[in-house]
């Protein structure tokens, strides 16, 4: 019996620091194989079945001493789960007059001015707390955008311009911070989403010539040391939400505010004289409040981006930077990304990766990790 596995086999391959980096369109998955792997996965879809697979690697000159027998089934299962289009929550489609909306914003950015209209307190606390500090207190003034943001069933509704941009279910709120961020993005560059490779989960700062992209997993300490180097005189770039544009492979500012996780305040007080007057949102987690500090020297508009740094904040530690794997950051930064699902700007983040060095930083001390990054740069 015929597998024919070749039409599961990647869209994108591209060898990377000696690794390979393979895109499926189906799913917009990315996976990362060595060596070896990788040419037992060709040939796993070279072959006409299991039998012709172990026949292929007798005849190869693929060095293994040991294969397990499932070796073929876990690789052919991969292959389909790559294959298979990732759920999207379900759009159930609403009008924006369908709701009644309890509080209202407007705020300003460079020079637009746009509105949020939440339909209640809650709904409002999911975006505001990272925007208050572009509020603006003319009520009545007109807008250049609007978004109404709308709750019914345990369901989320975003609209822009009145105008139907998704469904999310109220316990992935992320899922619509993630969605209202790039549309307002978009409205804020006259942009289209397709013209964007990628919305990072990742701080990003810089010295207004070029940018570095700080990643690591939550309560690591990248938006803190974000706030710390935009403290000691670097701008920032974007914090937690970091866009690149498809064709100029530049990382564009955010405006939004850095949020401080409750185990940082210590850390942070003594760099900002008012940090205790900012009121402290409360999280859903069991890592307490955060406070949103509002960007001082924000960035220019757009800038290139040629470092990625790992971050891990660890008490007492010595500050160490040293260039990392490529898997072990994009492990950390490709699940947790939104990346365009268009196979040219698949091939565009294959490019800009090409072209990145990556970095791990282990960190401490603010006086050693802020020269650490005057070299850097």
């Amino acid at each position: 019996m015929k597998d024919n596995l070749t039409l599961l086999a990647p869209n994108l391959v591209r060898k990377i620091n000696g690794v390979y980096i393979l895109w499926f369109k189906n799913s917009n998955n990315y996976i990362l194989l060595d060596d070896i792997n990788y040419s037992l996965l060709t040939l796993c879809i070279s072959s006409l079945n299991e039998l012709d697979f172990f026949n292929s690697i007798s005849r190869s000159d693929l060095k293994i001493h040991e294969i397990p027998k499932s070796v073929y089934r876990e690789l052919r299962q991969l292959l389909l789960d790559c294959n298979t289009p990732t759920n999207q929550i379900e759009s159930k489609t609403k009008d924006v007059r369908f709701f009644q909306y309890t509080e209202s914003a407007i705020y300003k950015i460079n020079e637009k001015t746009f509105r949020i209209n939440f339909y209640d307190n809650y709904v409002k606390q999911l975006i505001h707390p990272q925007f208050k500090h572009l509020q603006l207190d003319s009520p009545f003034l007109i807008e250049d955008f609007t978004f109404h943001i709308s709750l019914d069933s345990e369901q989320l509704y975003l609209f822009t311009n009145k105008k139907f941009s998704g469904t999310f279910k109220k316990s992935s709120y992320h899922l619509l911070q993630g969605k209202f961020a790039i549309e307002l993005l978009c409205a804020l560059t006259n942009t289209h989403e397709n013209d964007w490779l990628g919305t990072f989960h990742a701080s990003t700062v810089s010295n207004n010539k070029e940018a570095i992209m700080l990643v690591g997993e939550s309560g690591k300490g990248k938006s803190t040391l974000s706030a710390l180097l935009m403290a000691n005189g670097f701008n920032l770039v974007a914090d937690d939400f970091t866009p690149v544009h498809a064709k100029s492979k530049c990382v564009y500012s955010y405006p939004s505010a850095i949020s401080i996780k409750e185990g940082a305040f210590k850390v942070i007080k003594s760099h900002f004289k008012d940090f205790d007057m900012i009121n402290t949102s409360k999280k859903s987690t069991s890592k307490g409040g955060i406070k949103y500090i509002a960007p001082t020297n924000m960035a220019k508009r757009s800038l290139p981006c040629n470092k990625i740094v790992l971050v891990n904040y660890k008490k007492n530690a010595s500050t160490v930077l040293e260039e990392a794997t490529i898997e072990s950051v994009l492990k950390i930064l490709i699940p947790d990304s939104w990346l365009s699902p268009i196979p040219e700007n698949a091939e565009y983040f294959l490019n800009w990766l090409e072209e990145i060095t990556f970095y791990r930083l282990t960190y401490s001390n603010t006086s050693e990790v802020v020269e650490a990054f005057n070299k850097l740069f």
